[in-house]
């Protein structure tokens, strides 16, 4: 018995799709984890995330300690504009690493001058806890985000580029 072209175009499409979620998927934490590089101290380690990110001191916005957790957010320019970088820094044994899992978040375009609306994402440090990041550009130094759970105000609005952000645990409410 014989597939018609569609049928077999559906079956092929298919497995294609399985081989992608099952080698996308399969251990690209875990494989980001075994091949963090571990330094002495904290500081050491935001120096090797910079050198890796491509970026200075000017560009770091802020450091944030959340739920036991150490957060660096970052400017960076990306080709279509200005973006927020954020990494995590895992300390193990001593020992600390810069563990970025989140792709750099454009936060205002090159060809708008308009500012961006809120945006935000969940994200997860390397120790697995879970975090919901909000940011935007603002000329206003006084906002407010609304959360799940309540009004906040910013962690930091850098008064150079107006990039603002909060970051929450997203735990159990």
């Amino acid at each position: 018995m014989g597939y018609s072209c569609p049928d077999f175009m559906k079956l092929i499409l298919t497995l294609l799709m399985i081989l992608y979620i099952v080698t996308g998927c399969s251990g690209s934490t875990n494989d980001r984890i075994d091949s963090l590089k571990w330094f002495k101290t904290e500081n050491i380690a935001i120096d090797y995330g910079m050198k890796e990110e491509k970026i200075t001191k000017e560009n770091v916005i802020g450091k944030i300690k959340k739920n036991g957790e150490t957060f660096i957010f970052y400017k960076k320019n990306l080709p279509d504009g200005l973006g927020l970088g954020i990494a995590s820094i895992s300390e193990k044994n001593g020992q600390y690493a810069w563990y970025k899992v989140d792709q750099d978040i454009l936060v205002k375009k090159n060809d708008n001058e308009a500012y961006s609306p809120e945006i935000n994402w969940d994200t997860k440090t390397q120790s697995g806890k879970s975090f919901t990041v909000y940011t935007g550009i603002t000329k206003d130094q006084n906002i407010s985000i609304k959360t799940p759970k309540g009004i906040v105000k910013p962690d930091i609005i850098d008064k150079n580029s107006g990039i603002y952000f909060y970051i929450e645990s997203t735990k159990a409410l």
